[in-house]
């Protein structure tokens, strides 16, 4: 799992989690996602990230299942990985094959000749996320710091097998 932390410690930071959130929609919690991930570079501009994320999700849903979604888009000034993770109080609809409403929010951005790398990044959100611990870990974490602190600890994902 060491290449899992890896990856996370190299797209997010402290100041790219967001916890307990509140949006009403779907397009609101994107917003807040636009607007956490514009924040990493004063390059990046938030209403050119909110109008890709938009139009990823109108491709297909980013939900997974289990209160999860990825939306993930390629930028085109964005020059790095960058990942934001957002836990909302109340869940909003990201039209989940099981339902439910997505109250964890993993959203990320890559540079427009970013594939591969893309796929990894997301393969690795999606391992850390599968694991039901985790998701309660992240949604019953008190700061940003400590949640980042335990995500990109490798000895965190020792689950005994």
């Amino acid at each position: 799992m060491d290449n899992q932390t890896t990856i996370l410690r190299e797209t997010l930071s402290p100041g790219r989690i967001r916890l307990n959130q509140d949006a009403s929609s779907k397009k609101k919690a994107l917003e807040i996602c636009a607007a956490v991930l514009a924040e990493a570079d004063d390059a990046l501009d938030q209403d050119s990230i909110l109008e890709a994320l938009i139009a990823r999700e109108k491709l297909g849903s980013t939900a997974l299942e289990q209160g999860i979604a990825l939306p993930h888009c390629r930028v085109g000034d964005c020059i790095k990985p960058l990942c934001a993770l957002i836990t909302l109080r109340e869940g909003v609809d990201f039209e989940a094959r099981d339902h439910q409403l997505s109250n964890i929010l993993c959203a990320l951005i890559v540079p427009e000749d970013s594939a591969e790398e893309h796929l990894d990044i997301l393969a690795a959100i999606a391992r850390l996320l599968s694991e039901p611990s985790n998701r309660q870990d992240i949604l019953e974490s008190a700061s940003s710091s400590e949640l980042y602190l335990k995500i990109t600890d490798s000895e965190y994902y020792d689950h005994g097998d």
